[in-house]
């Protein structure tokens, strides 16, 4: 029993990273997003041409132009000319 418990737990550690969101920047320049997870708010910086996983367990995000989505950790957000979608 306690190597199911060894190897489920392994399991949900390895993919963890996987269900992250990513933030994808297409502009030239780099652009900062602020990141809340709980009360804790940190601002990522993406750089030109940059891909950066974050946001494993859920978050919210304030774009570059001001608007706020909630995030569940399994979307895409792409940056180009300044504006954010989400995928």
């Amino acid at each position: 029993m306690n190597r199911y418990a060894t190897a489920f737990l392994l399991v949900v550690v390895s993919a963890g990273p996987a269900f992250a969101a990513s933030a994808v920047n297409k502009d030239s320049e780099p652009r900062t997003l602020v990141v809340t997870e709980g009360s804790t708010k940190n601002d990522l910086v993406v750089g030109p041409g940059e891909t950066v996983d974050f946001c494993p367990a859920g978050c919210f995000v304030t774009f570059p132009n001001g608007d706020r989505q909630a995030l569940t950790g399994s979307e895409t957000i792409e940056i180009t000319g300044g504006k954010a979608t989400v995928n």
